[in-house]
């Protein structure tokens, strides 16, 4: 059984993905495909591993050791049920927004988090996916989320620091593969946002999906909750950080298709990467900020 693991990320348009399998749960498992959100993540079946590295309590190693043993069983009950993929999502693996934000820097403990699922899915797992996104969009999209939680608006100083983190997607993309021990599968948010139907046959080779056969599903965004105090289209940084952050996303986004050939970067219709001017006023994604599934006995940090 293919076992894929979706890590997100945050803010490139994961939610309206996960609701759009939920949505298709049917038609998908009809074709031998099983779908985890964050409806089953969150509900008690990761319990202990969705939480920040330096923070895990004998608690959550006890919690995890017993969320291992259901999650395999109800992946060889799958099995036996005859499907042949199974699909999980959950963004909060690699990390949260506010850990992020506090360091200034992309999923600072990503590879101490993914190690721990690594040693539940190991036996199992055959592929892990994530999506990456524009540097001053991103951040910009995070700090929108923040700010909707309660959070104090933006100052110059810390803009200047997120414009210049020195960690990049490279090295997300260098912990999850130390963790799993496999390239994950890449593709770019501006070029596959909203694209379920593609992005679920790049995760499932096997899905066979026509046009007219989903069901379509809304979109979330984060940017709509905000806009009567930020303004529509929230851009914080200035034309010379984001030019600065854009360039140097185009340029890691060259090196990763040299360097790494067998990794997948999905480019797929859309405009060039990083040539977009403006944050899209549409984010998607954000509605599993506001909903509290299962966050207690998932044991989330």
């Amino acid at each position: 059984m293919d076992v894929i693991l979706h890590l997100g990320v945050h803010r490139t348009a994961t939610t309206s993905f996960q609701n759009w399998m939920l949505a298709n749960s049917e038609i998908l498992s009809r074709q031998g495909i099983a779908f985890w959100g964050p409806e089953r993540t969150r509900a008690g079946l990761f319990a202990g591993l969705i939480k920040r590295a330096d923070l895990v309590s004998a608690q959550d190693i006890l919690s995890a050791r017993r969320s291992a043993t259901r999650i395999r069983m109800e992946i060889d009950l799958l099995e036996d049920q005859g499907f042949h993929t199974l699909i999980i999502s959950e963004e909060n693996l690699i990390g949260s927004i506010p850990h992020c934000l506090q360091h200034g820097i992309l999923y600072p403990d990503a590879r101490g988090r993914l190690e721990r699922v690594a040693m539940v899915l190991g036996p199992h797992l055959t592929g892990v996916a994530m999506g990456i996104r524009r540097y001053d969009a991103w951040w910009a999209s995070m700090l929108a989320v923040e700010r909707a939680r309660g959070g104090e608006m933006v100052n110059p100083q810390r803009l200047r620091m997120l414009a210049q983190s020195g960690r990049g997607w490279p090295c997300v993309i260098e912990a999850v593969e130390q963790a799993f021990g496999k390239r994950p599968h890449v593709w770019t948010h501006e070029a596959m946002a909203g694209r379920h139907e593609v992005l679920l046959r790049r995760l499932a080779p096997r899905a066979a999906l026509y046009p007219g056969q989903t069901v379509p599903v809304a979109r979330f965004n984060a940017a709509a909750a905000v806009q009567g105090q930020l303004g529509r289209g929230y851009m914080p940084f200035s034309v010379a950080q984001r030019g600065q952050m854009t360039a140097r996303y185009q340029n890691e986004l060259e090196r990763l298709r040299q360097g790494h050939r067998d990794l997948a970067i999905m480019e797929t219709g859309g405009a060039a990467p990083g040539g977009y001017s403006a944050i899209p006023l549409t984010e998607e994604g954000w509605v599993d900020d506001q909903q509290h599934r299962g966050r207690q006995a998932s044991g989330m940090g």
